[in-house]
């Protein structure tokens, strides 16, 4: 039964409609039942390729955005942003997310709080509140 579905569902893979390839099935003296099953399987195989490509295409596309670093060194502090994991480092060590809008990222660790600005890709750093320094990223 099983070979029997597999020649089926191979002969019935080509450009035809639904309704050709039951009749095209029935001509060959199988039951409906058995035409209609093959059918179905030939549409669940094409909608789980379907389904695997997009997931694949998704899994590529988050991978792409995980690996986005905002990295910079100004006037001797190092900055690391994660935007995508939305975390921050300021001199190694771990900054808290302070505000996370459309605009930007802001993170603060101690004296610094370091801004980064997502549409124009720049990143600011403060120390009590005063710019200490900017860099475009």
């Amino acid at each position: 039964m099983k070979k029997l579905l597999i020649t089926l569902t191979l002969l019935l893979a080509g450009c035809s409609t639904q309704a050709s390839r039951m009749a095209d099935c029935q001509s060959q003296g199988l039951s409906k039942d058995t035409c209609y099953m093959a059918e179905q399987n030939r549409q669940t195989a094409i909608q789980s390729a379907a389904l695997k490509q997009a997931m694949e295409n998704s899994a590529k596309q988050y991978a792409q955005a995980t690996k986005k670093i905002v990295h910079a060194r100004i006037k001797g502090i190092d900055v690391k942003i994660f935007p995508a994991d939305k975390q921050g480092y300021i001199e190694g060590t771990a900054a808290y997310l302070d505000e996370d809008n459309a605009d930007a990222q802001v993170y603060r660790k101690g004296i610094f709080t370091a801004i980064y600005y997502k549409r124009t890709h720049k990143l600011v750093l403060m120390r009590n509140g005063q710019i200490y320094g900017r860099t475009p990223i």
